[in-house]
């Protein structure tokens, strides 16, 4: 019989598994287009600003997912203790049982998600800036899955 704690989990895996595959297809039909410029930005085409879009909407759940679900589920299911710890705390943990290489890597993409999320139409330079930056730390937040998921692999199957 399967415990509430793994099915956590496992829910929480499946999420992110459907957020990382959006995520790389609407990267998939973005990458001719970075690095950015406001002048290259200015003129994408309708298709290529929607893609943009899924991408920042995918990598944002992705990594709302992550912080929200993976990481207490993971800690949960073994053994720790996550209700009412600050998610400092939690990333903390993470790191000193060796599920994060480096919680401020985690911190980085939250400020990241934060940048992308926010629109600004009269600050193109921003706009591109934060895109761009979005294009490096997507690579970065798929590192740290793809070692998550080896690291539970080991330790559940």
């Amino acid at each position: 019989m399967r415990s509430k704690r793994s099915d956590q989990l496992n829910e929480a895996i499946l999420l992110c598994k459907i957020h990382r595959e959006r995520m790389l297809f609407a990267w998939s039909k973005l990458l001719g287009i970075f690095p950015l410029s406001v002048e290259k930005y200015n003129t994408l085409q309708p298709e290529n600003l929607s893609f943009l879009d899924q991408l920042i909407f995918r990598f944002s759940k992705l990594q709302d997912s992550m912080g929200n679900k993976l990481f207490p589920s993971l800690l949960q299911s073994l053994g720790e203790e996550t209700r009412s710890t600050p998610f400092i705390d939690l990333l903390t943990k993470m790191e000193e049982l060796e599920l994060l290489e480096d919680a401020n890597d985690w911190l980085v993409l939250r400020e990241t998600r934060n940048i992308v999320t926010h629109e600004y139409p009269f600050m193109p330079q921003d706009v591109v800036d934060g895109l761009n930056l979005l294009s490096t730390h997507q690579k970065l937040i798929l590192t740290i899955l793809q070692k998550l998921f080896a690291k539970i692999d080991a330790r559940f199957s």
